[in-house]
């Protein structure tokens, strides 16, 4: 009888599997996306990035200008009480949000450490994200519409 051979668990890779289901790349990709996603919580409550602030100052207004956003989301969260400003059925994909651009910004401080130039997909993203915050300030949804 013939052993059903195992894949790795994501999509499309025939490797066979390391850890947790994932072949070594998918793997080490996850772990570097958990490590970066704790890096960018650590820098929204904290304002450190790999244990210092960041040097570049158009991140660390962005970052300033975000953790006031987060510490209202955070509010809402955890008292489980919306405002007009912040539904709270608004507020999940906020953090989710706030969690994006720390991330882009965390990313961006490294690549100025290594004297890299910043990726555009910090501007990217932080338009997308004040977007929607800007949308749910002016009292609508985040998506643009009105609320019912």
């Amino acid at each position: 009888m013939k052993r059903k051979k195992y894949n790795c668990r994501k999509s499309g890779c025939l490797n066979g599997p390391y850890l947790g289901g994932l072949c070594r790349n998918h793997h080490d990709e996850d772990v570097a996306l958990r490590q970066l996603r704790a890096d960018a919580l650590t820098a929204l409550h904290s304002s450190l990035i790999d244990e210092e602030l960041p040097r570049h100052q158009h991140l660390r207004d962005e970052l300033n200008r975000l953790q006031e956003y987060w510490s209202r989301v955070c509010s809402v969260v955890q008292t489980q009480r919306g405002t007009p400003v912040m539904p709270l059925d608004e507020a999940g994909y906020a953090i989710e949000w706030c969690i994006s651009l720390a991330q882009e910004i965390v990313t961006a401080q490294r690549q100025v450490a290594e004297g890299k130039a910043i990726s555009t997909s910090l501007e990217f993203t932080q338009l997308w994200v004040w977007e929607r915050l800007q949308n749910l300030d002016a009292g609508l949804r985040s998506n643009g519409t009105r609320p019912e």
